[in-house]
């Protein structure tokens, strides 16, 4: 199965700032199209996130991944956001398990940074796809715990510079 992280990073490698907060990414004057977000959802049928990322979302108040099964990682009870297909997991393997006895073929890891570097821990990851906007944030959540992007073994990895930004497609092996 193909499991891509799918996030946004500033130049200086953070998703958000220290508490969470992502408006950054609403300053950046870019095409989301050009960003290829509808064309990446289209090519998923299931996601995966940190609780972190799922109280993001709630706290956000809809749902915006419509119907596609959800697994998140958590120890803890959570409220389920409605329209949400959700399922809970304590560990990576517990993900990875769910979505292959549904027959998934592509998980987005939407985030966070501890979860990916769990799945990067077990080997997998198979590919990175990030959205490198030009703002340095200087502090904040990274796109890794524990990892750094230049040291993760890389079979094939595409660069191209967009408008405004850059997209770096990484196939790890």
């Amino acid at each position: 199965m193909k499991v891509t992280y799918y996030a946004a990073t500033s130049l200086d490698g953070f998703i958000a700032r220290e508490d969470g907060d992502v408006s950054w990414l609403d300053e950046m004057d870019i095409d989301m199209a050009e960003a290829g977000c509808e064309a990446f959802f289209a090519s998923i049928d299931g996601l995966a996130m940190g609780r972190h990322s799922y109280d993001f979302v709630f706290n956000y108040g809809s749902w915006p991944y419509e119907d596609k099964p959800t697994w998140v990682c958590t120890s803890r009870e959570l409220e389920i956001l409605k329209g949400a297909n959700l399922k809970i997991a304590k560990t990576v393997d517990e993900i990875i398990a769910g979505a292959e006895s549904s027959g998934l073929k592509h998980l987005w890891l939407v985030g966070g940074g501890k979860l990916a570097s769990s799945f990067i821990d077990k080997g997998l990851l198979t590919h990175l796809s990030i959205t490198e906007m030009p703002i340095k944030l200087e502090s904040g959540i990274p796109l890794f715990s524990d990892h750094r992007i230049e040291d993760l073994p890389a079979k094939e990895t595409e660069i191209l510079q967009k408008k405004g930004f850059r997209q770096i497609e990484i196939a790890l092996g």
